[in-house]
């Protein structure tokens, strides 16, 4: 009987290399793998050709998803070959690391709780180990960081069968100097390895393969533990129930930009030092080349040779047998880049990180609702999509962000799956938001990009229902009861509209209705009456029933008309801005509306207001505005009111408050209107200096929000003082000469005569 301790490195081409030639010769009848015993129960899936790396084995508790762990592999994983290994040879696999049942159990207090005191490090050697052990091996053998030294160590090689005793010594060495001080749950995980290596051993298995993290074979050698220590560690630990599935995965997540703590920095060149190891720097460069032209950036079959050359150049000078990524790297600068380090972002995520994205076969065991989202991601042909790299739906050389057109019944289709998925936050596609009109265009433009983490997400989406519409349905209507103001619930029926899910419209409006109903805040209704008009006005592209929001909005309109006044009497100067605010969007939401019924209510409000005393003069300058935009006030009512509240009798900064609401937004009625230009030059010329200087930041906010080509107008027409032009209401049109140029504006407009 024999135990064969093989550490690797997770994710090493090397290791995985020279891990296979160690297995051949072996020929071992068990392997024990560091990997949680669950992984037992996916195992088998690893034959299957349908299961292309990088996946990842998820594992977590179907009671609180929140509890979850995933094990990435990739083809040069070492743990991939050697499970691909024992399955071509017959042999038993056993996963030996602790349970991740027990694992996710262990909860941060419980891990403290039971961590012994350590003995204080003082030697900072010791310290340094303790703190990143191949970290401090690296920087005594002249390297930057662990990554780079371990590659030219162990991971450059094609294969060596006899390196595993010299990791084995070296991480002897390194564990011997911290004296045994290891954290609790190594220390567990560790007495649950040993233990099933005596079990194998009692089983009467003759070559024992044990293939581990290269740190944790010192640990391994059984003889050196007792049974009792073991089973005093590991016992009364606690249990969660877990489930085990496989995943896709990405180069981005093996990655260790991407935080995975056993990631490796290059996978995308690690995988070329696995496939083509003789090839792999030339080939490497070969695609650069390829990148650049494709960026129409210069790259010639020139710069690949000259490249290799000054990157093997540099490896032996730096005494290494083959280029790394810095040498690569810095090749590419010279060569193809001559020094400019900005055009290098793209080789440094194409091909250092690399953008592969992993498949898994439709026949592992998977919740309902994935098999509905796979079905209909193939039905809605999205498959394309499916991937790290964020790609612009139905995206073309003509059409960069591509774009769907909600008028065709299969772009329509798409928009309503994607929108459902982002309700169960399953946000593959980000909808284009640049514009901020989403619901007021016939296109919508999508960013796609799948992410692994997904795959948990819809498990947790799953409880909700076994299909995408159904579970967004029971979601949207479990949140509305959840949703308490009237905002939230608007921006929820909106997104509920834009899913297309006709149930839980119907839910959530008449949850609109009945708190509308008790709403007596008016600041409420107004904030969500713009998103109920959005989705009435432009809700017919989506061929969407909105009878019902139709109903609530003319309901919701007098109310809000109705109690306006008296919500904009004895507001302080920040109420009075906010609701100033709320005035402007209530107008513009209305105008949208377009209701002839509607639009006279709201303009009997604002002529109320307008006359209201106790009103912010900041409100009733923006009344009076509206009303003449509106062609309900003449210009000779409007300058009665200007003159009015700029007469001497009145406080000065309310005087400044009326010209700043009834200015805003434009200056053109000053400049187009003599009379309304005299009244304010005349009150601005009659401010005493004191006055003039405390009015100051109102009159600069007023006048700066104008376009440059106005306030230039408005300075040429101060320098010539009062304008005695007549008002342009006194001019009379010629209707005679009037009929002459109709037909041709007609014509020009589209219009029917």
């Amino acid at each position: 009987m024999s135990v064969h301790l093989f550490g690797i490195r997770h994710h090493g081409p090397g290791s995985a290399k020279s891990l296979v030639k160690a297995l051949e010769e072996l020929k071992p009848d068990i392997l024990l793998i560091e990997s949680p015993a669950e992984v037992d129960e996916v195992v088998q899936y690893i034959s299957n050709p349908a299961l292309i790396p990088p996946v990842a084995v998820l594992i977590y508790n179907p009671k609180d998803l929140q509890q979850a762990a995933y094990y990435p592999y990739t083809e040069f994983s070492p743990e991939w070959q050697a499970l691909h290994f024992a399955i071509d040879s017959n042999i038993p696999i056993v996963s030996m690391d602790l349970a991740q049942s027990m694992r996710l159990a262990l909860t941060e207090k419980l891990l403290a709780e039971s961590q012994e005191p350590e003995e204080e490090l003082k030697d900072k050697d010791l310290l340094a180990i303790a703190n990143d052990p191949l970290g401090y091996m690296a920087q005594l053998a002249g390297y930057e960081d662990s990554e780079r030294w371990w590659e030219v160590m162990f991971e450059q090689h094609k294969g060596d069968a006899n390196v595993f005793d010299a990791i084995k010594d070296l991480m002897t060495a390194l564990r011997t100097e911290l004296k045994g001080q290891e954290d609790y749950l190594s220390l567990l995980r560790e007495a649950q390895m040993r233990k099933c290596i005596r079990k194998a051993i009692k089983d009467k298995k003759q070559r024992i393969a044990v293939v581990c993290g290269a740190w944790h074979t010192p640990a391994l050698n059984v003889e050196d533990y007792t049974v009792k220590e073991d089973n005093a560690l590991l016992k009364g630990i606690p249990k969660v129930k877990t489930k085990a599935t496989w995943i896709p995965w990405t180069y981005e997540r093996i990655a260790t930009a991407s935080g995975y703590g056993a990631g490796v920095v290059s996978p995308a060149w690690y995988r070329l030092l696995f496939f083509q190891h003789e090839d792999a720097v030339i080939n490497w460069m070969a695609r650069v080349a390829e990148l650049f032209r494709s960026e129409d950036l210069s790259a010639s079959s020139a710069h690949v040779i000259e490249a290799v050359r000054l990157a093997e150049t540099l490896a032996v000078l730096r005494g290494v047998e083959l280029p790394g990524i810095d040498e690569l790297f810095e090749a590419v600068v010279t060569i193809f880049s001559e020094g400019d380090v900005s055009q290098i972002e793209l080789v440094k995520n194409k091909l250092i990180v690399g953008e592969r994205l992993g498949e898994v076969p439709a026949d592992i065991p998977i919740v309902p609702l994935q098999s509905d989202i796979e079905a209909k991601i193939k039905k809605l042909k999205l498959t394309k999509y499916r991937k790290s790299e964020a790609l612009w739906l139905k995206a073309t050389a003509q059409r960069p962000k591509g774009g769907l057109d909600l008028r065709l019944e299969h772009d329509r289709k798409q928009s309503q799956f994607l929108h459902q998925l982002n309700l169960l936050d399953i946000n593959w596609g980000q909808p284009e938001r640049s514009t901020g009109r989403e619901l007021t265009t016939k296109n919508e433009y999508w960013n796609m990009q799948w992410k692994p983490e997904f795959a948990l997400n819809i498990i947790e989406a799953g409880m909700w229902g076994n299909t995408v519409e159904r579970a967004a349905t029971n979601y949207a209507i479990r949140r509305a009861a959840e949703v308490d103001s009237l905002v939230g619930l608007t921006e929820l029926l909106e997104k509920v509209i834009l899913a297309h899910l006709p149930v839980a419209i119907d839910e959530l409006v008449q949850d609109l209705r009945e708190l509308a109903a008790v709403t007596k805040d008016i600041n409420h209704l107004m904030r969500s009456l713009p998103t109920l008009v959005n989705i009435l006005r432009y809700g017919d592209v989506r061929n969407t029933e909105l009878s019902m929001i139709e109903k609530l909005v003319n309901e919701m309109i007098p109310r809000i008309c109705i109690a306006l006044p008296s919500a904009c009497t004895s507001l302080d100067d920040d109420s009075s801005r906010a609701m100033f605010q709320q005035v402007l969007i209530f107008n513009r939401t209305l105008t949208l509306l377009h209701q002839d019924v509607h639009l006279e209510t709201w303009y009997r409000t604002l002529q109320y207001l307008s006359d209201i005393d106790s009103v912010s003069s900041l409100i009733r300058g923006i009344a009076v505005r509206i009303l003449l935009d509106g062609q309900i006030f003449e210009v000779t009512e409007v300058a009665n009111s200007m003159s009015f509240a700029l007469s001497k009798g009145a406080d000065i900064q309310r005087s400044a408050g009326w010209i700043e609401g009834f200015l805003h937004g434009s200056g053109l009625l000053l400049i187009h209107n003599p009379v309304l230009w005299n009244i304010v030059d005349q009150w601005v010329s009659s401010l005493g200096s004191e006055d003039f200087q405390r009015l100051l930041p109102v009159l600069r906010r007023t006048f700066s929000s104008f376009p440059p080509p106005e306030r230039e107008k408005m300075l040429q027409l101060a320098q010539n003082g009062t304008v005695t032009t007549a008002l342009a209401s006194t001019s009379y049109l010629n209707q005679e000469r009037v009929k002459k140029v109709v037909p041709m504006l007609n014509l020009l407009l589209g219009e029917s005569s």
